[in-house]
Parts: C-alpha cells; sequence; structure tokens
C-alpha cells in the first residue's frame, strides 16, 4: 500500500521532522511504500496534490501542529475535491483536539499519539479493499459516523522501533542548513507545564504503560554510527525535552557517547532535574552547549502560572555550573504569559542579564488547544479571534485588560536586545536588526543566500 506523507513545517525552521520520518522506516519495514512531500522551502497545496496524482496513492497523512491548521485544511480538501484522496491526520494537534479535528469535513481519520503502529494497521487493511474501523489510537469516520477507537498501550521498548527513515527527508542538505544531525533519545516528559500539551498527552495515556522511555544507550550508539557512515556532519542536536533528567541513564549515555564518538552535541537540560555531576558528564562527553528553560524571571508567575517551580537561585546555579563546566547556553523565555505584567518581563530581562547566556531565544505565549492555559484564556475571554500563528515569533493570540498583542509583539522585538546590550553589544546589535524585521526575514527567506543564513544561525549561537 503507498502513503503520502505531508510536513507542513510553516515555521521554515530546517529541522528534520522526526516523528513522520518513524512512521515511515515502521510503514516500509512492514512493506509499504512512503512518498513524502517537505514544505520546509515553501510551496503550495498543489505540490502535494501533484505528488499524490503522480504517485497513485489514495491515502495522504499529515503531521498537523495547531499553527498549520489552516492551510493543512486547504491542501486535504484540494486532495479531496481533485482526487477523492483518503485523508489522515497526526501529530500534536489532533491528537490534543480531536473532536474539532474529526469534526473538519476533509478530515477521514485522524491519529491520537503516536502512529506507527496504527497507521500501518491500517494500511494493511485498506490494502485488502476494507476499513477496520476498531484500530486503537485512530478516530474514523464511516458511513456518517464516527468511530471513536479505544488508545493503545505505548511502545515500552524504543529499540523494537526502526532507525527513522533518514531517506524520507534530504537529510544531507538539512544539515548543510542547519549545521546539525537531529537525534531523539526518547519520548515522553514527566512535567506538568501549563502552556505544553504534554500533560494532555499524560491524560491520554493514562494506564497505557510506562509514559516517559528512554531507548537504549547501545541502539543510540547504533544509529549514530549508522548516520556517520551515510552523511557527513559535524555536531548532534538531541531533541527530546528531557534528556538529562535520569542521570543513571545519562551516565551510561555519556560513558559510551565518549568510548565511540566524542562529537560535539547540544541538549536540552531540565533545570530541576540538574545535579554537578550532571554538567562534568556531559562536558566530558563532547557535549557543548545546553539549553535550558526560564519563560519567565517571575517565581510567581512561574509557580502560580507555568506550573514550573524552580527558584531564581536554582536558575542561576543552574547556568553558573553550565558556564563553570565551558558549556555554551541558550535560554528560552517567553512572553505574554496570562496575567504577566511588564513589570514581571522586565523581571525576565534581569535574570536574563544575570545568567549572561551565550545565547537568548524568546517566544510569544500561545494559547494551544488543550493546554491548561488555554483553558484559562477561553474562561477570562483573553483570545483576541487571531489564528494560533505557525510560528511563536509572529503575533500574539491573546489580548489583556493590561497589556495588548500590539504591546506584547514590541516587548518581544526588543527583549533580546535588552538582555544582550551590557555583555554582548555587537550581538545585540544583530539580534535588534533581526528581531524587529523578523516578519521580513520570513517572507523573503528563500532569497537569502545559504551561506548567509548559515553564518547567521553560527553567530546567534556563538
Amino acid at each position: 500500500m503507498k502513503i503520502v506523507l505531508v510536513y507542513p513545517n510553516l515555521t521554515r525552521l530546517e529541522r528534520v521532522t522526526l516523528g513522520l520520518a518513524y512512521v515511515a522506516s515502521y510503514l516500509k519495514e512492514r512493506g509499504h511504500e512512503c512518498e513524502f512531500v517537505d514544505y520546509t522551502w515553501g510551496g503550495d497545496a498543489e505540490e502535494t496534490v501533484k505528488k499524490v496524482r503522480e504517485s497513485g496513492a489514495t491515502i495522504c497523512g499529515f503531521s498537523v501542529k495547531s499553527g498549520e491548521v489552516g492551510f493543512c485544511v486547504e491542501v486535504s480538501e484540494r486532495l479531496k475535491k481533485e482526487l477523492g484522496t483518503t485523508i489522515l491526520w497526526g501529530g500534536v494537534h489532533p491528537s490534543i483536539d480531536p473532536e474539532n479535528t474529526i469534526a473538519l469535513d476533509c478530515v477521514d481519520i485522524l491519529c491520537v499519539g503516536e502512529g506507527e503502529e496504527p497507521t500501518a494497521e491500517l494500511l494493511d487493511c485498506l490494502e485488502k479493499g476494507e476499513l477496520d474501523t476498531s484500530i486503537p489510537n485512530l478516530w474514523i469516520k464511516k458511513d456518517g459516523k464516527v468511530y471513536r477507537n479505544q488508545i493503545r498501550i505505548l511502545t515500552q521498548s524504543l529499540s523494537s522501533l526502526p532507525f527513522p527513515d533518514r531517506d524520507l527527508h534530504d537529510t544531507q542538505l538539512y544539515i548543510e542548513r542547519s549545521g546539525t544531525v537531529d537525534l531523539i533519545a526518547g519520548r515522553g516528559c514527566p512535567y506538568q507545564c501549563s502552556y505544553c500539551v504534554e500533560p494532555t498527552y499524560q491524560d491520554i495515556f493514562k494506564g497505557k504503560g510506562q509514559f516517559v522511555r528512554y531507548r537504549d544507550v547501545d541502539e543510540i550508539m547504533d544509529e549514530i554510527a549508522d548516520l556517520k557512515r551515510r552523511f557527513d556532519f559535524e555536531r548532534i542536536n538531541f531533541v527530546d525535552d528531557v534528556f538529562t533528567i535520569d542521570i543513571r541513564w545519562l551516565r551510561k549515555f555519556t560513558e559510551k557517547y565518549k568510548k565511540y564518538f566524542g562529537i560535539p552535541y547540544t541538549c536540552n537540560a531540565r533545570i530541576e532535574a540538574m545535579r554537578e555531576e550532571s554538567y562534568q558528564l556531559l562536558r566530558d562527553s563532547g557535549c557543548f552547549s545546553l539549553e535550558m528553560g526560564i519563560e519567565s524571571g517571575s517565581e510567581h508567575i512561574r509557580k502560580t502560572v507555568l506550573e514550573r517551580r524552580m527558584t531564581n537561585q536554582k536558575i542561576i546555579e543552574a547556568f553558573d555550573l553550565a558556564h563553570k563546566y565551558g558549556l555554551k547556553t541558550m535560554s528560552f523565555n517567553m512572553v505574554g504569559i496570562p496575567t504577566e505584567t511588564k513589570e514581571h518581563i522586565q523581571e525576565t530581562i534581569e535574570l536574563n542579564r544575570r545568567l549572561n547566556p551565550t545565547s537568548v531565544l524568546v517566544s510569544i505565549f500561545q494559547p494551544y488547544p488543550g493546554t491548561g492555559l488555554y483553558d484559562l484564556c477561553e474562561k477570562n475571554g483573553w483570545l483576541n479571534g487571531k489564528p494560533i500563528p505557525h510560528s511563536y515569533f509572529l503575533y500574539s493570540a491573546v489580548t489583556y485588560p493590561h497589556l495588548t498583542d500590539k504591546e506584547i509583539l514590541k516587548i518581544k522585538r526588543t527583549f533580546r536586545y535588552q538582555v544582550l546590550k551590557t555583555n554582548q553589544r555587537a550581538k545585540s546589535w544583530m539580534v535588534w536588526f533581526y528581531d524587529m524585521n523578523y516578519e521580513r526575514f520570513v517572507k523573503f527567506w528563500d532569497y537569502i543566500p545559504d551561506i548567509i543564513k548559515v553564518r547567521a544561525l553560527a553567530f546567534f549561537k556563538s
């Protein structure tokens, strides 16, 4: 059975979709064929229509984020109207907002949660000319009825899955554009951040097996060895939210990684789970940069709104230890958080100045459906009617009595400059120019020479 998989990626961030790559490798292992449409470098609905028509596929699967719903509807409607294609939606948005998703006329089937097994079972039955409406994790429309099926047990042994299909993308091009190759070491996050979809996933999969799972260290070593044989890269980026929280796993990983590879890598560190040993293990194994979430410099906002309970002192200790061990750092921050004032945002700026991170990232809070803060914004009438943007750097979808969406965007545009101007003056002016013109850069991204984009990315992270 042949399926066309679609990666909308309207953010234009040059990062592969490991989710679809895992689904593709699982399907191919079971004898199915996968074609791929990648919108990372632009395109319109005709790209997918053409691919489906030429491939002869009768089903098309989309990985959908909340900010990409409108685009995916447009493409799906074209496919149904012109080719009568069966439309399958999976990914974050259908998982956390399934009722509104299945209500869309252009969606025939949606997948809640992990998609490898349910997609394979769906293709197995379609290949026989049948439609099994009882496949776990799938919601299926048939004869005017919606079959909302139960959730299956989570894949407990991630080693049972084949490596993600690196042939799905033009992997070497991604490496050249981003400077890194992406890997994932596990699945699931145990934390309860109110702005994130992970607590919703935890509720969906409650009683369905261990939620946070790590891959076997030896298997990760095998995947890296395979990547080295096939591609030319100098750095690795581990994209896990919780790469460092299990110290026992981290000890095993770092010991083998430095023995066999030692390739420079970056990862995300959860501040409240770090100890001094963690920084030393990371540094000694080849880690050169840590990405750590602050989100707000106000302990009150973090504790009562975001459900992030580390203290400012703990955050300061984390960045100081990273610098002690010679690690570069990136801080993650948000502006426009519910109940946040301009004074709270100034606290975030001042905390970042104290931390002196190598680089700073600031996003605009978005009320993603299925999160606790979406419910809070809806209850208080703070949703301003704008659709969720495909990039959380573009604009705010909320307006508060004390802080408008225009004020939030204005603050975001100067946030990084305010942080960096004291200790990194040259970089502060560069990020000011970029942030003040971000929308223009997005619009004309395709016309900027690759060498400039690659060097700019390296500069902002240096």
